[in-house]
């Protein structure tokens, strides 16, 4: 669920490159999963269509630069808490927006910043390579700080501090950023990234929840035992989930035969669980 190069510091794979970008927004129309029938229903987890809320892109500065992101919030007027999304692979690929319109149908404000705006529409892998060589991880976390700014001035947004969620190596960096802003409330971080280490960690206090599937190949579940051992001795509030069988991709729904329905929704069940308690309580 993240850039070959995110995920273990090599070159962007074939494969990565055509579930991240224009290829699997071709093929969102032929997304479903086979019911008893044999006939194709639209995957559980999927929301956009919900029409208790409003979901579409934004944009906005970080630093010199206008980037651009994905924002839901529920249509009904009022003001909600807000929920960072960082993506491990290009927004573009539905289930990052998903993500966020499936916040919203959950009572929350939720933005994806594109922290891959360097990537020109249409590259190819190896130009997808090319323009992110050199990032740096406060690269990263400036844009995403930017986007946390942007929420912070929304309208629908209510005071009092943000939580984060990330994929991959955006889950990595939803932990690096919450070490580093003390506006965070709460990290939810879906197997993050291989490379992640568990000194990266050492000073977060707020809440963590950590979902791995025991069956991905991309970054193995000990990276999130290994986390969890870590903030446990530092009496950092964490849970940790496994799910057995379940591959790297078992949240995204353009993924298959990676997706796995029923542990996407335990896992989303848990998440909002998760966030109210930290965000929503009074």
């Amino acid at each position: 669920m993240c850039l070959g190069a995110e995920c273990d510091h090599e070159n962007v794979d074939r494969r990565a490159f055509l579930t991240g970008g224009a290829a699997a927004l071709a093929g969102l129309a032929a997304t479903g999963v086979a019911g008893a029938d044999g006939e194709k229903k639209p995957p559980p987890t999927r929301v956009l269509d919900d029409p208790t809320i409003r979901h579409g892109k934004v944009a906005f500065k970080s630093g010199d630069k206008e980037i651009d992101g994905y924002l839901a919030r529920p249509k009904a007027e009022g003001k909600y808490p807000a929920v960072l999304v960082v993506a491990g692979n290009l927004i573009t690929e539905e289930y990052i927006p998903n993500t966020c319109a499936a916040l919203a149908v959950a009572g929350y404000v939720g933005l994806a910043p594109n922290i891959f705006h360097p990537v020109p529409k249409g590259a190819t892998p190896e130009g997808m390579n090319k323009a992110l060589a050199g990032r740096t991880d406060d690269d990263y976390l400036r844009d995403i700080r930017a986007g946390g700014d942007y929420l912070k001035g929304h309208e629908a947004v209510k005071a009092g501090g943000v939580g984060i969620l990330g994929f991959c190596s955006g889950g990595r960096r939803a932990l690096l950023f919450a070490v580093k802003f003390d506006d965070v409330k709460a990290v939810v971080a879906f197997h993050p990234a291989a490379h992640t280490k568990p000194e990266e960690v050492v000073g977060l206090k707020v809440p963590v929840q950590i979902h791995h599937g025991e069956a991905d190949r991309v970054s193995p579940s000990t990276v999130s035992r290994a986390l969890e051992k870590q903030l446990r001795s530092q009496d950092t509030p964490v849970e940790v989930y496994l799910y057995e069988g379940a591959e790297h991709g078992f949240m995204a729904y353009t993924r298959h035969p990676e997706y796995k329905p029923d542990a996407a929704q335990e896992a989303w069940k848990r998440t909002v669980a998760f966030l109210d308690r930290s965000l929503k309580k009074k």
